[in-house]
């Protein structure tokens, strides 16, 4: 049995609270796209540690992208040269048929001066391209020149009782009463309570 802090969803069911709603609302979006190459452009925002990332990869691997057609940014570091770069990655077809995928974290730190290069990239996306975007902000932080262009996903924390359940099924092995004070002070971020976890899975497994 692997330690807290390196699980990672396999699947949509996975995922804890929330965030396994979304999973599996979105993964059907993007089956549904599948067969005849539609454009994607997915935002998934919410608190920090809620599983974004984790959602935003999992999406990518249901587009059947291989690793070479992957392009992961984060947003304070992409620039105009990106962006007019990923138009023309974006011109040519994935040899294995998947999509080819354009990854930003922290899409909110696009500096200005490269936003309209996204944005106009986001206009043009052919067929098997997806932008998949997370960012820590609420939907009303981004201008509605954002918003309109991608399908917004505002996803809320786990609830302690969420989070306490994982715990119980992954994990055994941690007591019920230092479960229930992990997932009571982690606060929602469940990207802390592995970490928490972590502690009390080694000294108890031991």
């Amino acid at each position: 049995m692997s330690i807290p802090s390196t699980f990672r969803p396999k699947t949509s069911a996975d995922f804890i609270g929330p965030a396994g709603k979304w999973a599996a609302h979105l993964e059907k979006l993007v089956r549904l796209a599948l067969p005849t190459g539609d454009p994607l452009r997915i935002m998934l925002l919410g608190a920090p540690g809620i599983g974004k990332t984790q959602l935003a990869e999992h999406l990518v691997r249901t587009t059947g992208a291989g690793k070479f057609s992957i392009s992961k940014y984060n947003g304070t570091g992409f620039r105009i040269d990106d962006a007019e770069a990923m138009i023309q990655t974006f011109r040519f077809k994935d040899m294995f048929g998947g999509y080819r995928v354009l990854q930003i974290e922290e899409v909110d730190k696009v500096p200005t001066v490269a936003q309209v290069a996204l944005l106009t990239l986001l206009d043009d996306l052919p067929n098997h391209t997806a932008c998949i975007a997370t960012s820590n902000c609420k939907v009303k932080d981004f201008e509605v020149r954002f918003q309109r262009r991608f399908t917004v996903c505002e996803i809320e924390p786990p609830s302690e009782k969420d989070i306490l359940t994982m715990l119980q099924l992954r994990w055994p092995v941690i007591p019920k009463k230092r479960a229930v004070e992990i997932a009571t002070f982690c606060c929602g971020n469940l990207g802390q309570a592995l970490t928490d976890a972590d502690n009390a899975y080694a000294e108890f497994a031991a």
